[in-house]
């Protein structure tokens, strides 16, 4: 992995500016990938996928949600990669398209894009629409990056770029067991989300050898926690895993406290947001995600220049465009230089949320740090990895 880190030093120091640094680069050198057979047949119902131009530009689908509900996140992605564009000074053409909110309409920017000659598709940010981009992308051989945090998406020509919580906790049930905590009690709703969690909590603890005598999904109301509190009161742990936020850890957090519940309190990546980490009621609290200092820098720039902080998925985006421009200077032949072989490079990449690569199963593979949530935001009990070499993998 030596040569990898010396490829990511001298493509930061050639890049001189702080605008620049914070660009994504391979952390290993690239060996020269030809243009794969398409990923699979286009179904027969569908037409013929048109020819992509063959004039040497690389051309980047992106498809946010720009209009509806979730106009201004998809809004502020959209600045994020054209932000990654300009710090890279890659030359990959961006094309922007509206997602929608239906999976009809995704299907149709899928359909627009690569119209326009796409080599690749950022997105879609929901479940709902991964397939039906996917679909529209496997007949035209090109792969999708999608934001989505759906593992069930995952596979094929999709590959998700999101902070998947699943390995949020395992990361944090690792550190808690490599600090004396065995025992964990495991709190989130009773959603599809909560149970998928649960069986994340169960995996983490069978790999780390620690026991959760405590497992308990909670109406999404939470209108009546005396039976957890209870069961909290009644039931000795080292540690409580909530994996959730908003109005219910509004009541679950504060309650331990008052039960008299001495355990340590832990989340999940989740809380990677001010608007959660910040909070009074969290404070000491310990969780897994990307090191924040890490997009500081990005952060800074988006709000100088668009008058507000940019959310939290922002970066999402922005390693997204970046990643496109890391592997659009590797040699690829003369052909698309998106291919599976080259996303799914086992050394991985950097981005301004840390490393992460891409499994054969489509599953992003990220380093995360360990923090400590503070009112004045959080401290780093633990640093994030900064290669795929060592244990942690």
């Amino acid at each position: 992995m030596g040569g990898g880190r010396e490829k990511l030093r001298r493509l930061v120091r050639l890049a001189g500016a702080a605008a620049m640094a914070a660009a994504l680069a391979a952390c290993a050198q690239f060996q020269t990938v030809q243009r794969p057979t398409p990923i699979a047949q286009a179904p027969t119902q569908q037409p013929t996928a048109p020819s992509r131009p063959n004039d040497g530009v690389l051309r980047v689908g992106l498809l946010l949600p720009l209009s509806g509900s979730n106009a201004a996140l998809g809004e502020a992605m959209q600045r994020a990669a054209q932000m990654a564009v300009f710090d890279t000074g890659t030359q990959v053409v961006l094309l922007p398209r509206d997602s929608g909110e239906s999976a009809s309409a995704a299907g149709q920017a899928a359909q627009a894009v690569i119209a326009q000659g796409a080599d690749i598709i950022l997105g879609p940010l929901f479940s709902k629409a991964v397939s039906p981009v996917a679909q529209q992308a496997r007949a035209a051989g090109i792969n999708v990056v999608s934001f989505s945090t759906d593992t069930a998406q995952a596979g094929g020509n999709v590959f998700l770029l999101s902070v998947l919580q699943q390995q949020a906790i395992d990361r944090i049930v690792g550190y808690g067991v490599n600090h004396g905590m065995r025992r964990y009690a495991f709190l989130a709703p009773d959603t599809q989300y909560g149970q998928l969690m649960s069986r994340a909590m169960a995996e983490a603890a069978a790999k780390y050898g620690a026991e959760v005598p405590v497992v308990e999904l909670y109406n999404s109301k939470l209108s009546d926690p005396t039976p957890l509190q209870q069961k909290l009161q009644s039931t000795p742990v080292d540690a409580v895993l909530v994996a959730d936020v908003g109005n219910r850890l509004s009541v679950v957090a504060p309650m331990l406290g008052y039960s008299g519940v001495t355990a340590k309190l832990m989340g999940t990546g989740q809380w990677d947001d001010p608007s959660v980490n910040r909070q009074s009621y969290l404070a000491g609290a310990w969780y897994a995600a990307p090191d924040p200092s890490r997009r500081a820098d990005f952060e800074s720039r988006y709000a100088q220049q668009f008058g507000a902080p940019p959310p939290r998925l922002a970066t999402l985006a922005y390693d997204a465009v970046a990643l496109t421009a890391a592997l659009a200077n590797q040699p690829a032949g003369g052909g698309n230089p998106f291919t599976t072989t080259a996303l799914e490079d086992p050394n991985g990449f950097v981005g301004i949320d840390g490393i992460f690569r891409f499994g054969p199963n489509g599953l992003v593979q990220r380093g995360l740090a360990v923090l400590e949530a503070q009112p004045g935001g959080p401290t780093v009990l633990e640093a994030a990895p900064d290669s795929f070499s060592g244990a942690a993998f």
